[in-house]
């Protein structure tokens, strides 16, 4: 069984690390002909295009994706189409809710509320919004056979179903760029990516196709688990888009337009950790859970093992290099980038301890992940404004990268509660970190790269 769970493991992380490196190839390939397209305030406004349709999105979330991985009841198919129809009803109120941002924006353009020069002044921002808003309401008719996949640890369907929506979204940007050069290339890109995920999620070689039901039963303990994932969710996109809402009113369009390109690229690693933790670590843990619960603590740390090595090697390398990346990639335009990617790469150095909320999310217990979630958003959105009062942009960034900090404090607590926490295992690889930063940072000036 051990073996079976191994190599079911081994697999579906290898697919899971195949598929988002390409995913980062090809969106670092469409960034690099858009940013040459378009101009940076495009890439500002669409990202406060993209935080506030993640965040509706994770106001009205109901943990629907973590349970059905989680429940026993994941097989019957009244529970499977109960969850489909919550989900597409939850699509349609994110859809709607969108509608009225961007309505009431719209009424206060002019009103003389925002900064002229910030990002919510933007006269396409309104536009932009309502049309995106197109995006919830199609991804609430994704098949929930997409949980049920990865749920199984057959992720190699799910990794087609991603690149080819990408695929087909990034021509689509860049032909409408290349056309057109405005922001709409991007709005109308992204809406047609949506449209093909959801279209490819319901082959029949995937599933049995959803259809509309409603049992009590399977509702009410969706919405038991839901309701503090949906806590949880809330905090979640404070902590994770805050930065670009408090930028968004403290910079200008050009300005966001810059970190966002800096996000975009010393979070790739990260994201990559974190997709194979949510894709296939917390499947495989709750397995464990459910059938080898004493086992939990060693093979939880048997995978941090191999985590923790990887993340500080890369993030050593990373935050020693972000300049010489930024000025081999991108113009003058986005100059400022390079700092800003390196003081962001620090946020990764803890993504490993970070995992622990996995091993909880598999013990059912979502409430502790709202804890964290909201110590994170409540810390970024009182040190961010401070730190840019005192230090300006530059102490806005690191703040925002170390952010992290306020949860392990809370992790460690929830760990020893559990009985899980070895404290030697969880410091014995920091010293990487700093071995790789200096090795990086050495082998650049001898290249000649580094001039910081």
């Amino acid at each position: 069984m051990e073996q079976t769970l191994k190599q079911r493991a081994v697999r579906s992380g290898n697919w899971v690390f195949a598929s988002h490196i390409s995913s980062q190839v090809i969106r670092l390939g469409g960034n690099l002909i858009l940013t040459r397209l378009l101009v940076p305030e495009m890439f500002g406004i669409m990202s406060i295009v993209s935080v506030l349709l993640a965040g509706v999105g994770m106001f009205s979330d109901l943990g629907i994706f973590q349970n059905i991985i989680q429940s026993k009841r994941s097989d019957e198919r009244s529970y499977i189409d109960t969850a489909w129809t919550m989900q597409i009803l939850r699509g349609v109120f994110i859809t709607v809710i969108l509608l009225i941002v961007a309505i009431t924006l719209y009424d206060l353009k002019d009103s003389g509320l925002f900064d002229e020069a910030s990002v919510y002044a933007a006269s396409e921002l309104p536009w932009a919004i309502a049309a995106m808003s197109l995006t919830a309401l199609i991804a609430g008719f994704n098949s929930i056979n997409l949980a049920l996949l990865n749920r199984d640890l057959k992720l190699k369907e799910i990794a087609f179903i991603e690149i080819c929506s990408q695929v087909f979204g990034l021509v689509a940007m860049t032909l409408l760029a290349f056309i057109y050069a405005n922001i709409w290339a991007l709005v109308i890109g992204t809406i047609l990516s949506s449209f093909v995920k959801m279209l490819l999620s319901h082959l029949s070689s995937f599933g049995e196709m959803n259809r509309i039901k409603w049992d009590v039963s399977a509702a009410k303990e969706i919405f038991h688990f839901g309701k503090w994932v949906f806590g949880a969710s809330i905090f979640t996109f404070f902590a994770g888009q805050g930065d670009r809402l408090i930028l968004g009113g403290l910079v200008t369009p050009e300005e966001l337009g810059v970190y966002t390109i800096a996000f975009f690229l010393a979070t790739a690693f990260r994201n990559i950790v974190r997709k194979i933790m949510s894709s296939v670590f917390y499947p495989v843990l709750s397995e464990v859970v459910k059938t080898r619960p004493k086992e939990l603590q060693t093979i939880y740390y048997k995978i941090r093992f191999k985590v923790d090595v990887v993340v500080m090697l890369a993030v050593g390398v990373l935050a020693s290099s972000g300049r010489v990346i930024i000025d081999l990639l991108y113009d003058d335009r986005y100059i400022e980038a390079g700092w800003m990617f390196e003081y962001l790469s620090l946020s990764t150095v803890f993504v490993g301890i970070t995992m622990a909320g996995t091993c909880f999310l598999a013990l059912g217990d979502s409430k502790s992940i709202m804890k964290l979630t909201a110590a994170s958003s409540i810390a970024l959105f009182i040190t961010v404004p401070i730190a840019h009062v005192f230090f300006g942009i530059e102490g806005a960034v690191l703040a925002i990268a170390l952010n992290s900090l306020v949860e392990l404090p809370i992790i460690f607590s929830m760990m020893n509660r559990y009985q899980l926490l070895d404290w030697k295992k969880e410091i014995q690889f920091f010293p990487l970190f700093f071995v790789s930063y200096v090795i990086g940072y050495l082998t650049l000036s001898f290249l000649g790269l580094y001039d910081g």
